[in-house]
């Protein structure tokens, strides 16, 4: 892939990661209880949102590297 596309896969990712964030607090103070535990819920919630940064930081630095 070009550098510029996986910059641009890189900042998607970071915006996924904000926007599962984002939705996940409104959902906890809006939303329906669900059949899920709160603590396994927090911790599924937190695992995806580090695990799209870290991708979305892996993607820019190697779109970086592509100079």
């Amino acid at each position: 892939m070009k550098k510029e596309t996986l910059k641009e896969l890189g900042k998607a990712f970071f915006a996924i990661a904000n926007l599962i964030g984002g939705l996940s607090i409104i959902n906890g103070l809006f939303g329906k209880n669900s059949n899920i535990p709160q603590p396994l819920l927090s911790i599924i919630i937190f695992y995806i949102f580090i695990s799209f940064y870290i991708a979305g930081i892996i993607l820019l630095n190697k779109g970086a590297n592509d100079d």
